[in-house]
């Protein structure tokens, strides 16, 4: 019996030039625009120095994920956008727990219900979670949901366009042969 099996062909070097090079520089932009809107905002003034290093890292992680493993399944813009908000609203209201319950309960009680609403939504994108931590850790407020919708803002409006110059699915570099 004959098995088929995929067979990837390496992309010429200008193509795996254009599908590295060209995301991590937009990769870097991004976060160094980012870094830069929450610095103006002064995110860390209004809740505590450190607050801002835990939003940079979170969206770090996930501008590795959506321009560098564009076809993950984390990498999709939706599950980006869902799991990001639910981490904001469920990190702001979690953060009043922290009136009656100490800081670990709260912290595991965030990620808990953060992680079954990103499943129950379908929008599984773990840096997420990083965010709702730092809503609790630090008591953000509304304002840093308004920060939030910001940075995703900024991460997909370089995105896009990257997405659909860059990472088209291109079903020409598969092949199928016999063994």
């Amino acid at each position: 019996m004959t098995a088929m099996r995929s067979k990837r062909i390496r992309p010429k070097s200008n193509n795996l030039l254009a599908r590295t090079l060209v995301p991590s520089l937009l990769a870097g932009f991004t976060l160094a625009l980012l870094v830069f809107v929450l610095s103006y905002f002064r995110v860390d003034l209004a809740y505590g120095t450190g607050t801002s290093l835990v939003i940079f890292t979170s969206f770090a992680s996930s501008i590795f994920i959506m321009f560098l493993m564009p076809r993950s399944t984390a990498a999709k813009s939706g599950k980006f956008v869902k799991s990001y908000a639910l981490a904001g609203i469920i990190g702001y209201v979690g953060s009043l727990g922290l009136a009656f319950m100490p800081l670990a309960a709260v912290a595991g009680l965030v990620v808990f219900v953060l992680a079954l609403a990103m499943i129950a939504t379908h929008s599984e994108h773990p840096p997420a979670a990083a965010i709702a931590f730092a809503f609790v850790l630090f008591k953000v407020g509304i304002l840093g949901i308004l920060v939030i919708a910001l940075g995703i803002a900024i991460i997909l409006a370089v995105q896009f366009p990257l997405e659909r110059l860059i990472f088209r699915f291109d079903l020409s570099n598969t092949t199928f042969r016999k063994e």
